[in-house]
């Protein structure tokens, strides 16, 4: 089963900074790029984020039908989600129920906003395989993006607060899920916090495990998987390491789980279409 999570960077229009390089940072340009990588690695499930509407549909009309070199015909299908939605392979797999939330804006016990433009969310999906009835759960979600360090321009304090505050929603609701249909479940997306954070912390608290640690040392992704790619254009940064890795992918309820690979795709001409590079695990739980 090969699951992917991918944070799109949610721009449907193209800026200025990048007309006056030649270069187009629109929906229309970036969502071929997106639509490649995906047909490039064919993955089951993908939990997205920072999906605008537009970028939906233009995704899908990619993804609907895509051929397959044995001839065969993988059909792509989109579970609605504010801009964290799900992406799974109807011929694949059935979707036995789907939920969304959006995080409130408020966190009990701090002060101020946690959730701009109501953008942070979770979506899930419980999917049944069609060949062998075996069934998961998955969940796509982003959560609050600023800084709890006073140094930092983009700082909030109770920021780190917040994202522990948010994953533990979304583990509860993912508890329930699990709990219901008796089966693994995994939680991915950007989660804006490093493997050493207070977020990180509480999901492994939680009992979710790193995907990139169940996966064999020489199968792994060891590198941070984002880039400068916004409204002032691009660059390919130092790969950086995993430890500040901000999008994970944590498996919960899985005791025979088996990763066998952790990986990103980061070729060159992907750093112009998100600042995130596709994150995918093979696993077979």
């Amino acid at each position: 089963m090969i699951l992917m999570s991918n944070n799109q960077w949610k721009c449907d229009h193209n800026c200025d900074a990048w007309s006056a390089i030649g270069e187009d940072c629109s929906a229309e340009a970036r969502v071929k790029g997106l639509a490649r990588a995906y047909k490039a690695v064919m993955p089951d499930v993908i939990g997205l984020q920072e999906v605008s509407l537009r970028m939906a549909a233009l995704m899908m009309d990619e993804l609907d039908e895509v051929a397959l070199p044995d001839g065969s015909i993988a059909r792509y299908e989109y579970i609605s989600g504010g801009d964290t939605p799900i992406v799974y392979r109807r011929d694949k797999l059935m979707l036995l129920e789907s939920g969304f939330f959006r995080y409130d804006e408020a966190v009990p016990g701090l002060e101020g906003s946690f959730n701009n433009s109501e953008t942070k969310s979770y979506c899930f999906g419980v999917f049944e395989s069609r060949k062998d009835g075996s069934r998961f759960a998955l969940m796509s979600t982003h959560l609050w993006w600023m800084s709890s360090h006073p140094e930092s321009p983009n700082y909030r304090a109770g920021s780190n607060e917040a994202r522990a505050y948010q994953i533990r929603l979304a583990s509860a609701r993912m508890d329930e899920v699990m709990a219901k249909y008796a089966c693994p479940g995994v939680l991915m997306g950007d989660l804006n916090a490093s493997v050493n954070s207070l977020c990180l912390e509480a999901a492994r608290d939680e009992g979710w495990l790193e995907a990139h640690d169940l996966a064999p040392a020489d199968a792994r992704d060891e590198t941070r998987g984002h880039h400068p790619c916004g409204p002032k254009g691009f660059e390919r940064n130092d790969p950086g390491t995993f430890e500040q890795a901000i999008d994970h992918i944590l498996i919960k309820n899985a005791p025979q789980a088996k990763v066998k690979y952790f990986r990103r795709l980061t070729d060159e001409w992907f750093d112009k279409v998100s600042d995130h590079y596709p994150l995918y695990i093979d696993i077979e739980f």
